[in-house]
């Protein structure tokens, strides 16, 4: 018999491949990328957004519009002293404010509407005092804002 056949009788180990480069090269694809970017950058012109055409509001408005008493309130002169309010511009104290409003609300039967331009300085625990008189008063619904600077 031939020599291979008596050699027959070993186990058979299958060699270990060496797995192949699983790893992409994605350095040309982010320079490709960059380059992209660059072009349409570049290319692109830079232009604002054209007006828009927007229909009037349905529910909201101006204050001057909408027929509102503007109460504004700014901070005090002095600390501790309580806010200084106007109402159409001029100055009140609180219970001066509570009259006018509660003749204004009594005279019309569908009540008022009072929008409270704060000073942009004022914190809003400010105007609590306020906001509780204006909830005492029947008829008087109330808005908050903040006082446009050219007031």
């Amino acid at each position: 018999m031939s020599e291979g056949i008596e050699n027959d009788d070993e186990v058979y180990v299958r060699k270990k491949r060496r797995p192949a480069d699983s790893e992409i090269d994605i350095t040309p694809m982010i320079d490709v990328t960059f380059q992209l970017l660059i072009f349409f950058m570049v290319t692109s012109t830079m232009q604002g957004n054209p007006p828009a055409d927007l229909p009037p509001s349905m529910s909201g408005g101006s204050i001057e519009v909408a027929k509102v008493v503007n109460v504004v309130v700014k901070p005090a002169a002095v600390s501790g002293q309580p806010p200084q309010i106007e109402i159409n511009k001029e100055p009140v104290n609180l219970d001066e404010l509570k009259l006018a409003l509660e003749e204004q609300a009594g005279a019309r039967t569908d009540g008022i509407h009072v929008m409270i331009l704060a000073d942009r300085t004022m914190k809003n625990g400010d105007l609590n005092e306020v906001e509780i008189l204006l909830s005492e008063i029947q008829g008087v619904t109330y808005h908050f804002g903040v006082q446009d600077r050219r007031d």
